[in-house]
């Protein structure tokens, strides 16, 4: 049987559980063993309770079938995902419909079909914390076998037309807390969906695969953000593209990865968030590792994660955020870190406490956006991180290539790129490993 491991409270909704499936209503399935396995179900689920004599209404089965099936959609890639999730969270607040929602059922039908669903021995179902997580379903042995008997594969599934691939949404990083924004259509909006159309299109007719298995649909979103609900509605804030299993996956997993058959390349652009801040001072920073600080060469993932948070307040910062002390050699202090960090980068000194990181994400995500829709125009997918790109082997020297021409564009100046080494084992099928064990 299934064991459902849940993970603790992380960031805001930014970062997935990292074996749950963050529930899709806009993912579907055809063929035939998919329509038997839901119509299976359907029959096994316990009958609505009506007044005697009379009949179910035909709109509300028609509902309750057409959630089943997004439901059991969802819970078939859970299961034969490659990615193991053990199981989808699902959110089941009841809220005013908008532009982010399915029309044709809500929360009510949703529970309702889970708990009958838990009912005929379907799923189970771990109850939300609040604050934490939201309602898990996992499926049990029984319905993996239905899966099973019915010959269902994740090349039956597929993301139906409708869904909002640009959001926006209100809330400040402080708080943790975020609303999504019901904003209104506007050109801006509708080309940044054109350009998501068009990455997503190159990514799903690629072949990328995880372990040589397919991997299901890709459907990524583009999230901008306010500060508040009523404010005006921009989306030159943030930006960062979402919904990709591999984002935040360990380093030591992404050997697992290939497109096209060819193991993928880790391309990242060298202290980006700092190269950005002084792009927008005008100036070039010096040659060398920008996060060096004096004292703390030992220590360059806490002064990375300190030097990005100093961009991200709109009060000055007196205090070490909670648990980076300890990460820290003793004596250190934020005021000292301070010091130390605009000693070193006095020409971006001057950002640090204005809140200005999400604009520098905006840039970021703008680039990225750039490479990637560049990249697709020629038929390559590339699969997206924040602040870099996974691309086949093959195609390494135009990846890079089009990201410094990009950066120019964007930036009037190429970001200096690396390449990332891919650790763990190499697939035995794949080129890379042929070429090695030939050597």
């Amino acid at each position: 049987m299934l064991e459902l491991v849940l993970h603790p409270k992380r960031e805001a909704d930014e970062k997935a559980l990292p074996h749950v499936l963050h529930y899709d209503p806009w993912l579907a399935a055809r063929g035939d063993g998919f329509i038997a396995l839901a119509d299976h179900m359907f029959e096994e689920l316990p009958r609505p309770i009506i007044t005697e004599g009379r009949k179910p209404r035909a709109d509300a089965e028609d509902r309750r079938k057409l959630c089943l099936k997004t439901l059991v959609a969802n819970l078939v890639k859970a299961a034969l995902s490659p990615s193991q999730y053990v199981g989808v969270a699902v959110p089941l607040g009841n809220g005013k419909l908008t532009r982010y929602d399915r029309k044709d059922f809500n929360a009510d039908v949703l529970r309702l079909v889970i708990a009958e669903a838990s009912q005929a021995g379907l799923v189970a179902a771990e109850k939300a914390v609040f604050k934490e997580r939201r309602t898990v379903v996992a499926p049990t042995p029984y319905l993996l076998r239905l899966v099973a008997e019915n010959g269902v594969s994740l090349a039956d599934l597929h993301h139906l037309e409708g869904r909002e691939i640009i959001e926006l949404w209100a809330g400040s990083r402080r708080s943790g807390h975020k609303t999504p924004v019901d904003y209104a259509d506007s050109r801006e909006a509708d080309a940044l969906r054109v350009e998501m159309t068009q990455i997503n299109k190159v990514l799903n007719t690629a072949d990328i695969r995880l372990d040589d298995h397919q991997t299901g649909p890709i459907q990524l979103v583009r999230k901008f953000r306010i500060e508040k609900p009523q404010d005006s509605q921009k989306f030159d804030r943030h930006g960062r593209l979402y919904g990709g299993f591999w984002q935040d996956w360990p380093k030591d997993q992404r050997y697992r990865l290939t497109i096209g058959g060819e193991p993928v390349v880790d391309l990242d652009f060298a202290s980006m968030f700092i190269q950005l801040a002084y792009c927008r001072q005008g100036v070039k920073p010096r040659n060398g590792d920008l996060y060096a600080i004096p004292g703390l060469e030992a220590h360059r993932k806490i002064v990375k994660s300190l030097m990005v948070s100093l961009f991200f307040r709109n009060v000055v910062a007196r205090r070490l955020p909670s648990g980076s002390k300890e990460a820290l050699p003793e004596g250190w202090s934020m005021e000292r870190f301070k010091a130390e960090a605009a000693a070193l980068h006095p020409a971006i000194a001057l950002l640090f406490d204005t809140n200005v990181g999400f604009e520098l994400m905006a840039l970021e995500s703008e680039i990225l956006v750039g490479i990637l829709t560049e990249l697709a125009a020629r038929g390559v997918a590339a699969l997206p991180m924040h602040d870099g790109i996974m691309v086949a082997a093959s195609q390494k020297e135009l990846a890079i290539e089009i990201m410094q021409n990009v950066s120019v564009l964007k930036v009037g100046r190429a970001l200096p790129v690396v390449e990332k080494p891919i650790e763990g084992p190499l697939p035995n099928n794949s080129p890379l490993w042929r070429s090695r064990a030939a050597s």
